[in-house]
């Protein structure tokens, strides 16, 4: 490439730290682009993110990102007022070589206006943002959770290595927000709490080996009794779902402190407090992590351990069934 030809592009969007990364790359790329002024915990809480709980039978770490990727993503920015545009293609199709060489007109396209991008398989088995290009060198310039666990932080992706750079789930999947718009938000707040019940009371969920709600905490919690569990997914997934529990209860407290239109929302607020306070013991107590992940992910889980995380999951489950309750008799 000859320098004439020479083209470079970037955004302000960075990745500002999340366990839930598709959450985490969205808003950052929002709050840069000035399209959304949410907190994350606002963002996680209105899009229904906080209340995703998914859970294989093995506890592996795919349990969390194991759901409908397009329709779910399309539906979270929507829910906030931002159109957006969502491209998956998978190995097998027979568009997935063109699609891969056609992201880079997409991309470039966001960001020459202005607009990061989401992007999966950023660092690893993770979402990310895509907030740049150089063509003379062809790469996507990135963030993602590597520039917490390295001084250098996230490797660009070369153009030619769009959607294979996690060969286990080697999926070309991307958004770019378009456009804000005005939308009703106390409508937002309650589509958010029917969201949490559908997806507690879901009884299939993807796969006979996944499941949503209260069954995937039967899921977590016979994985446990029977030894079946993956370390590692088991602390990935407690991790994740530690901080969207913490989410989920600064944001329902918050609804009961600031909008008050629903009965009972402090009941269901100290329901979700408590359920957050047994994630946190679970992780920071019983698997004796905290939120740097790399130095634990790896450890793996005693009996005695898994033992301990049994009666947690339990009373979560009686907390959980008795949110449910309170919210389909205030819906």
């Amino acid at each position: 490439m000859t320098k004439s030809s020479y083209k470079t592009g970037s955004t302000l969007a960075r990745y500002g730290g999340a366990w839930t990364t598709y959450l985490g790359s969205a808003h950052g790329v929002l709050t840069a682009a000035q399209m959304t002024d949410l907190s994350l915990t606002e963002m996680a809480g209105m899009t229904g993110m906080a209340f995703q709980l998914y859970m294989h039978k093995h506890c592996d770490a795919a349990s969390v990102t194991v759901y409908d990727w397009v329709s779910r993503h399309l539906n979270v920015l929507d829910r906030i007022g931002i159109l957006s545009e969502v491209y998956h293609y998978e190995p097998g199709t027979r568009t997935y070589e063109a699609a891969r060489k056609h992201a880079v007109t997409n991309i470039q396209a966001s960001i020459d206006r202005g607009v990061g991008v989401v992007a999966w398989a950023i660092d690893g088995g993770e979402f990310g943002i895509i907030h740049g290009y150089d063509d003379e060198d062809g790469v996507y310039l990135v963030d993602g959770v590597a520039k917490f666990n390295r001084a250098f932080g996230s490797d660009p992706v070369l153009y030619e290595n769009i959607g294979l750079t996690f060969p286990p789930a080697p999926f070309l999947h991307y958004q770019i927000p378009i456009a804000s718009v005005a939308y009703n938000r106390e409508q937002t707040y309650v589509d958010s709490l029917k969201f949490y019940v559908h997806e507690m009371e879901k009884q299939y969920h993807m796969s006979p080996d996944f499941h949503s709600g209260f069954l995937a905490y039967d899921n977590w919690i016979h994985a446990l009794s029977s030894a079946s569990y993956n370390a590692f997914g088991l602390r990935y997934s407690t991790s994740v779902y530690a901080e969207a529990k913490m989410w989920a209860a600064e944001y329902v407290r918050l609804l009961a402190n600031s909008w008050g239109e629903m009965p009972r929302l402090s009941d269901i607020a100290d329901r979700f407090e408590e359920i957050a306070k047994l994630y946190s013991k679970m992780m920071l107590d019983i698997l004796a992590q905290d939120w740097d992940g790399a130095k634990h992910l790896g450890k793996p889980v005693t009996t005695e351990q898994a033992n301990q995380l049994i009666p947690c999951l339990k009373k979560a489950k009686v907390l959980e069934a008795e949110a449910v309750c309170i919210l389909k008799e205030a819906l």
